[in-house]
């Protein structure tokens, strides 16, 4: 538990010190990934009842689907993340209003994530 709270912090504190190049080359790289996973998550829907709570729940007990699934979602935080920095950062001129508000969106993120991430994992245990 404390290495994954270690490896999140780690990986979080990189994405926030990013220049702009290799922002620019994560945000493509995380298109991709977003592109893929959710190809194969659209297609291994499609046999799935979305209505039906066992069915989910079965589904999400794979480990390829949950992988799936939580890369999906990673890549499309982080995609999220990097496009409204870069919105934030071309239009926000107020330094001290775009620490706020780039603040205010990290946590925003950040609690999205925990929130879907835990009600999945409690979801499927």
């Amino acid at each position: 538990s404390h290495f994954i709270i270690f490896n999140l912090e780690f990986y979080w504190f990189i994405l926030m010190n990013l220049d702009y190049s290799k922002s620019w080359i994560l945000q493509k790289l995380t298109a991709i990934v977003f592109l893929l996973f959710l190809i194969y998550l659209v297609f291994s829907l499609k046999n799935i009842n979305l209505s039906k709570h066992d069915e989910l729940l079965i589904w999400f007990s794979s480990y390829f689907n949950f992988f799936s699934f939580t890369l999906l979602f990673s890549a499309i935080l982080i995609h999220s993340k990097l496009g409204l920095s870069s919105i934030i950062d071309d239009y926000i001129h107020n330094i001290k209003v775009k620490k706020k508000i780039l603040f205010l969106k990290n946590l925003s993120l950040i609690t999205i994530y925990i929130t879907v991430m835990g009600i999945l994992i409690r979801a499927i245990i």
